[in-house]
């Protein structure tokens, strides 16, 4: 169900009698580089400054002011600042300290380690251990208190409980902690009282409650999301408060938008309330930005695919949709926020080559980040990267890396894969080929899961290759995935910075609401539905979006009684007015599709109620050109380039800002852009459209 204005205008957000253009920055932090894009509505300037890992914010002020000096406008002009950042996932993944507390039901105080039960990933892996709680077991205490999962009180809450543990916290030291109680979903009244006495007697205490963070069953999940909630909150809050202070002490005093974990943006001030929601905030740019580009492009079936320093992420795109998950995990903690789906390994440029046992050679996930970097960058790192095989192959200009801004030293690589080939007892090449091999093998495997593994065939799908080392590999990845087309966007280095600003403010709240799919339901959902539907608009609001302007979405989480999954299907006005006759249906054909099957004579459950809320405020940060005649390009020059062969042969260089639309490339060919790299092997052929793009084709299409 979809409610909202017939158009909206999109909010300038600068003051009405400054008839001038807005003015947007997008910066997205990797783990090696920060890419920055300015857009003033008459140019489109794209960047990449390195990141500095001992204070995010200083690699952000640095690229905000050289792309400021580059368009000739002051930092004090930027109206908008658009951020996507690793920042959240990185306190979990690499188990930043940040001790927190839980308070949890009598009898539960052990969900987090007993989880599903589940050996996964490898049930025959004997080695195999869980990872560890992200609460420890003495810092996990239980209060005295029971609801029922109808929202019935069966037992109030116990406040001299309540109060122990809070004393007891104060003497270990922890100032934040999570709060999940038994079916709090349904009613949080006793959750609310907890927060309630901490602020009157223990105000040190930042306290995260599971009915805040999500409304939703699933015992386990929900305890997972909360203490995630409350284990990045204040960092967060700080990061975000120290860049705000960085970018007002610079004359930048904009609207700050943050990327969440579904595809939209929240400003810095909304988002510090709701920080699961950033977990994925790094990734989803890209796959926004590479929709986005799709559909400008004519494309609606998708892979993209960016290959980062530290890191690829993949993610399906059909029919032009994003893909959408209400579960998704972040450093092995699962939590119940909506999230586009994409699979991410470590698999970048950064990514260290290694020996295992003597003899077999290894490619991450270890990475050499920024600091050392690559041998090549000469900061001090020895070990190969998969940037120093891409150098020894020839597959990257030292003189043009980065359009010159970083000089890259061969030699230095050199030296370091020789180390691995004498180990070995293979050459240089072979070393390089080897990691190389390695490295797309498993980013194949990687768009295997996302696809084959669900019964997509990839052949029917454009692979979208962006992000610094995404063009160096694409032509690899879609051979062995009999792949006949890639995409390579206008700046492949800063898709993701880009995808930023084609983002809309997005909320999604979720009620969870067990019941049968029928005529009653329909009687009763209405207050539910109101419900979510202020819940949306107060988030709006603290976004700044007006209630006029916003565009809202209703569906239901739908499963076969006796099941223990289920499908979204959007809630359609004639829903509740037929009884749900026709969505009845409708779930029947959908289940059909993604299983094989349909129960016609089961009956339907409902689980969850569900809606999207959505601020328009995306813009096209990309240019049109005349189309020309279908001239070949001129190369710049000719290197000699190392081949999956194995053979030595002379590659065409091109240099992207020299070239026009229509103009065709010819394989073997590199095409080198300011921000990264094309390597296009014997095989394939391309072509740069009016949207700048490049658009390869495989001879056998």
């Amino acid at each position: 169900m979809t409610s909202g204005p017939q158009s909206s205008e999109m909010e300038m957000h600068h003051d009405s009698s400054d008839s001038r253009p807005t003015v947007s920055v997008a910066v997205d932090t990797g783990g090696t580089h920060t890419d920055v894009v300015l857009i003033d509505g008459t140019q489109t300037i794209t960047m990449k400054v390195p990141t500095t890992p001992s204070d995010i914010s200083t690699g952000i002020i640095d690229g905000v002011k050289k792309i400021a000096a580059r368009a000739g406008i002051p930092v004090s002009r930027i109206d908008r600042f658009f951020y996507g950042s690793t920042f959240a996932t990185n306190l979990i993944v690499e188990g930043t300290e940040a001790h927190i507390g839980l308070i949890t039901t009598k009898g539960f105080r052990d969900v987090l380690q007993i989880a599903r039960a589940s050996r996964k990933p490898d049930v025959y892996d004997i080695h195999w251990r869980p990872n560890p709680p992200l609460v420890p077991r003495h810092l996990r205490l239980e209060v005295s208190e029971r609801t029922l999962h109808t929202g019935e009180i069966l037992s109030e809450l116990n406040d001299d409980d309540v109060h122990a543990a809070f004393r007891f916290f104060r003497e270990e030291g922890i100032s934040a902690v999570a709060v999940c109680l038994l079916h709090a979903y349904a009613n949080p009244v006793h959750e609310q009282r907890i927060k309630a006495i901490a602020a009157a007697d223990y105000p040190e205490m930042e306290v995260s409650i599971s009915s805040d963070v999500v409304r939703e069953f699933r015992e386990y999940e929900r305890t997972s999301t909360t203490c995630v909630s409350a284990f990045i909150k204040k960092p967060i809050e700080k990061h975000l408060e120290r860049l705000t202070e960085a970018l007002k002490a610079e004359g930048a005093n904009c609207i700050r938008y943050i990327m969440r974990a579904n595809g939209g943006v929240s400003t810095f001030e909304r988002s510090v309330s709701h920080p699961a929601a950033l977990t994925h905030s790094g990734v989803m740019g890209g796959i926004v930005g590479a929709t986005a580009l799709g559909r400008r492009c004519g494309i609606k079936n998708l892979i993209t695919f960016d290959m980062g320093g530290t890191s690829t992420d993949i993610s399906l795109i059909t029919d032009g949709e994003l893909p959408l998950t209400s579960r998704s995990t972040v450093g092995g903690n699962p939590v119940l926020i909506p999230a586009l789906d994409m699979v991410t390994i470590g698999a970048g440029g950064g990514s260290l080559g290694w020996i295992e046992g003597g003899t077999a050679m290894r490619v991450g996930p270890r990475s050499a980040g920024s600091v050392p970097g690559p041998a090549c960058y000469g900061q001090g790192g020895e070990s190969p990267t998969v940037t120093d095989a891409n150098l020894v192959c020839g597959r990257l200009n030292s003189e043009y890396f980065l359009a010159g801004a970083r000089e890259l030293h061969p030699q230095l690589s050199e030296q370091a894969l020789d180390k691995m080939a004498q180990q070995l007892n293979i050459t240089r090449t072979q070393a390089a080929l080897g990691m190389l091999a390695i490295a797309e093998a498993h980013m194949a495997d990687a768009v295997r899961l996302v696809s084959i593994e669900r019964g997509v065939d990839p052949r029917d799908y454009t692979l979208v290759a962006f992000g610094g080392a995404g063009g160096l590999h694409a032509a690899s990845l879609a051979e062995a995935l009999n792949i006949r087309s890639i995409l390579v966007p206008p700046a492949p280095g800063n898709l993701s910075a880009s995808g930023l600003l084609c983002a809309d403010v997005r909320h999604d709240f979720v009620q969870s609401m067990v019941s049968a799919l029928n005529a009653e339901l329909a009687n009763s959902i209405g207050a539910v539905l109101e419900d979510l539907r202020a819940q949306a608009y107060a988030a709006l609001e603290g976004d700044g979006i007006a209630a006029a302007d916003a565009i809202i979405k209703f569906s239901l989480d739908l499963r076969y009684v006796g099941q223990n999954y289920e499908l979204n299907l959007d809630l359609e006005a004639c829903d509740l007015d037929d009884g749900f006759v026709q969505m009845a249906e409708r779930f029947h054909v959908a289940h059909e599709r993604v299983y094989g099957y349909r129960l016609n004579a089961r009956a339907i459950q409902l689980v969850n109620v569900r809606i999207t809320a959505f601020g328009p405020i995306a813009v096209d940060p990309w240019t049109t050109e005349s189309l020309e005649a279908a001239t070949p390009a001129q190369p710049v020059g000719e290197r000699q380039v190392v081949i999956n062969t194995g053979d030595t042969i002379p590659f065409s260089v091109y240099r992207f800002t020299d070239m026009k639309p229509g103009q065709t490339i010819a394989a073997p060919a590199i095409i080198e852009y300011p921000g990264s790299t094309v390597f296009m092997p014997p095989g394939w052929s391309g072509q740069l459209d009016t949207n700048l793009c490049i658009r390869m084709q495989h001879a056998g299409n």
